[in-house]
């Protein structure tokens, strides 16, 4: 074997060992960002949850779309429920007994960006096959070229 083919094979190690480590990177930021954006709340039963506003405990609560309530106590824990979308309406019964004791009352209903996503990625995709898939076959042809460069030999005529 050639000096090139294995300092070829040496340069894949590194290349491997670089993608895995740009995938522990990004799946640690992943975790992050899940974390920051209260996915590390603890969940609770909507009887406790219940419990919790009668004894008057809640410092703030955000009820959005599907029946996702999230609450703050007043020690600064953070709770999670999921609650029957009828109980989780700006005229109901738990939003009017949250009201009365003063509690930070939010509405949120669920965001436009994952449709216009969706929308957009059957272009996506399109555009990735017909530009990555001709692109993907030039670097084969490309590297098939070098491979049978590499294997003829020179002789000199003389």
């Amino acid at each position: 074997m050639t000096s090139s083919g294995r300092a070829g094979r040496r340069g894949n190690g590194w290349a491997v060992l670089a993608s895995v480590l740009a995938l522990v990177w990004f799946a640690g930021l992943g975790l992050l960002g899940w974390r920051a954006l209260g996915g590390a709340g603890s969940s609770v039963s909507g009887a406790a949850f219940q419990q919790l506003v009668a004894d008057g405990r809640i410092e703030r609560v955000v009820m959005r779309d599907g029946g996702n309530v999230q609450a703050w106590l007043r020690g600064g824990q953070q709770v999670r429920v999921r609650l029957p979308d009828s109980e989780v309406m700006p005229g109901g019964a738990l939003a009017a007994q949250l009201e009365a004791q003063n509690v930070d009352l939010r509405f949120e209903g669920r965001g436009q960006w994952p449709g216009i996503a969706l929308n957009f990625l059957p272009v996506a995709l399109g555009v990735a096959v017909w530009v990555g898939v001709p692109l993907g076959l030039l670097a084969l042809g490309m590297a098939w070229r070098r491979g049978g460069r590499a294997g003829r030999v020179k002789v000199a005529e003389g």
